[in-house]
């Protein structure tokens, strides 16, 4: 089944306007996010940063109320070291992107790639929830982490 995507712009003048960056982060915490890809243009409406978010046609369900998952009780030290890694590298890239976390991987996703690290970027794209935006513009770091992070076999 395709994944049903819309697209949505936000231009944000490094002048002000602060209204339009609490239009964006309030879009993308109401949205279930696929790409974000943030561009510095010069144009008609000035300079500034102009914001193409794809976004799944399905918001998120008002009640996430779901029980979270505590991964250090799920995933043995070992395995817990690796994944805070993968956090910490996740954090790095979300704020170089200007995007939430979650846009770069969830934390599920990156829970799946410490029990079964990938080789490859099929291997990432096999990951339940992951498209090819995600893996192409996210994929190369995380996959060379979890090859540095693999004991050597």
């Amino acid at each position: 089944m395709a994944l049903l995507t819309q697209f949505q712009t936000f231009f944000i003048s490094p002048f002000g306007e602060g209204t339009v960056c609490d239009e964006l982060n309030r879009f993308l915490t109401s949205h279930r996010i696929v790409n974000v890809e943030k561009r510095l243009v010069d144009g008609g409406r000035g300079t500034g940063w102009l914001f193409l978010v794809e976004y799944s046609a399905e918001t998120k369900p008002q009640n996430q109320n779901a029980p979270r998952i505590d991964y250090r009780e799920v995933l043995n030290d070992q395995e817990y070291a690796a994944y805070e890694h993968l956090r910490q590298l996740r954090k790095t890239i979300a704020e170089q992107q200007g995007v939430p976390v979650y846009a770069v991987f969830t934390n599920e996703h990156l829970a799946g790639m410490v029990k079964n690290p990938p080789k490859t970027i099929k291997d990432i794209l096999a990951i339940n929830g992951v498209g090819e935006a995600r893996a192409k513009q996210f994929g190369e770091a995380f996959l060379k982490a979890c090859l540095e992070l693999s004991p050597v076999k």
